[in-house]
């Protein structure tokens, strides 16, 4: 490893540096990068942290959607994040959004005394050491852990389905699959309009069991024959599972008139909805959720930085991590964290950094 040093000294104890990477359908890999010229690119520029991982959490919606190369090869990879703004869609692939670490060094233009040693979230994909931009990066509030923290995105997305929903009092609401974001919306709908009108829809008993912990006043499974009959149709349904089966049980078990609310992307898996005479008749309005941008008709009251804030206020009251994070495992265990969520076997993938 011939070659002058880096130009300025790294963080005391940084001799290597792994990065997690998609490289073909259902595998992943993480390198592990010691050579010098790699670990002076951890040198902060102006306006940058770099930040020593704490932990990160595995997003089971689009991000377990790159591990089964659900994708369209060629898109951009992601217009919310500027690390992510001029990349595509295309193995091999760094991709990750939710990871908490410790500032360790800041570049020029940063106050040391906001940042240095603090912890703080940022959209980052999954790896020991990134450098982050300050202006994106996010401190940590006080008594939130890095591990409750991960899942920041998590609770805004399930935030905007809510807003999105607009359910008022006394109205029912479906909740569509339990998983991770299907849980939290559960969890916030149920802490904030009472369980006795919250449904889940779920077919995973283990899902199903957390769903009535967390608040669920019902929990349907819709495999088994006859299982809306008895109960109220929803006025509002919320889509979640990304299971197009899901999508038709909204659309014909949904109330007339009712309001459905899709928080997912189906991969052309759609195109077996049955829409005919039954759907014509229904007058479903159906709206697609995105956590990107607020609603146009909340803009003059909310922004971005409220919603964080509202996020990270229900962060501390819901603490996620308790009944999501089911599996946490060192980076290194990777390809057997995703074949574990690819298959089911667990609810929650959190990886975990040596200090």
């Amino acid at each position: 490893q011939g070659g002058p040093p880096p130009p300025h000294p790294l963080p005391k104890g940084v001799l290597e540096r792994q990065q997690l990477m998609f490289v073909d359908t259902k595998r992943v890999e993480v390198s592990r990068e010691g050579d010098w010229r790699v670990l002076a690119s951890l040198v902060p520029g102006p306006g940058q942290l770099l930040l020593e991982s704490a932990s990160s959490v595995v997003s089971t919606g689009t991000e377990l959607k790159v591990f089964r190369g659900n994708f369209d090869e060629g898109a951009q990879l992601d217009t919310c994040f500027e690390n992510m703004q001029d990349a595509t869609m295309a193995f091999p692939l760094a991709y990750g959004y939710s990871l908490v670490g410790r500032v360790v060094r800041v570049g020029p233009a940063v106050d040391e005394q906001v940042w240095m040693h603090r912890l703080v979230f940022a959209f980052a994909p999954h790896g020991t050491h990134t450098l982050v931009s300050a202006q994106s990066a996010m401190l940590v509030p006080d008594g939130i852990s890095a591990e409750d923290a991960c899942f920041l995105p998590a609770v805004e997305t399930a935030l905007s389905l809510v807003q999105d929903a607009r359910p008022t009092v006394g109205e029912t609401v479906a909740v569509f699959g339990q998983g991770m974001i299907g849980l939290l919306v559960t969890a916030i709908l149920s802490a904030s309009f009472g369980s006795e009108k919250i449904i889940a829809v779920e077919p995973n008993c283990d899902r199903a069991a957390v769903s009535r912990r967390i608040g669920a006043g019902r929990v349907i499974d819709p495999r088994q024959p006859q299982a809306f009959a008895s109960a109220e149709a929803p006025d509002v349904s919320i889509e979640v599972s990304g299971s197009a089966s899901a999508l038709q049980a909204a659309l014909d078990h949904t109330g007339r008139g009712g309001r459905i609310v899709l928080g997912s992307w189906y991969s052309g898996a759609s195109s077996g909805l049955s829409l005919g005479l039954a759907f014509h008749r229904s007058q479903l309005s159906i709206k697609c959720s995105q956590v990107s941008q607020l609603p146009a008709d909340l803009t003059a009251r909310w922004d971005k930085s409220r919603r964080f804030a509202e996020a990270w206020r229900w962060l501390r009251r819901l603490r996620p991590s308790t009944f999501l994070t089911t599996a946490s495992l060192p980076l290194s265990r990777a390809q057997e964290g995703y074949e574990m969520l690819d298959a089911g076997h667990t609810l929650g993938l959190q990886f975990t950094y040596l200090p």
